[in-house]
This record gives structure tokens, C-alpha cells and sequence, in this order.
């Protein structure tokens, strides 16, 4: 592995630390789903986690296409 194979296994890893970071800051953010039901906003808080479990697998999917470029696997003919 060269310096930059090296960079982007790094990049990689903290985009998956961000894409952890997210879900916890969501769940720690977000109310319970049955307080958001007593209050009448469980339409606000589907949507909401739906955004942040979007965000966790475009991070996944960035940090594929991150090790696969690293590992110089990506299609170069």
C-alpha cells in the first residue's frame, strides 16, 4: 500500500464514524415513538429517521467505493 491507498482507508473510516455519530445523535435527540405519537408528531420522526438511515448508507456506500479505490479495484483499463 502506498501513502495515499493509506489516506483514503482513513477517509473511509471516518466516514463510518460519522454515519455511527448520526445514529446517535439521533437517537439520543429524537423523543420515543410513543411520546411522539401522544403528541401527534409521528409523521415528522418516520421522516426524520428515514433521513438519518439515508445518511448511513450513503456513508457505507462512500466508504465502499473509498476501500475499493484504495485497494485500486475500481475499473481502470
Amino acid at each position: 500500500m502506498n501513502r495515499d491507498s493509506i489516506r483514503w482507508m482513513v477517509v473511509a473510516v471516518a466516514v463510518l464514524g460519522l454515519a455511527a455519530f448520526s445514529l446517535v445523535v439521533g437517537a439520543n435527540l429524537l423523543p420515543a415513538r410513543a411520546v411522539a405519537e401522544a403528541r401527534g408528531t409521528l409523521a415528522p420522526l418516520v421522516l426524520t429517521w428515514g433521513m438519518i438511515w439515508l445518511s448511513v448508507l450513503a456513508a457505507i456506500t462512500l466508504a465502499g467505493f473509498l476501500v475499493a479505490a484504495s485497494l485500486g479495484r475500481l475499473g481502470r483499463h
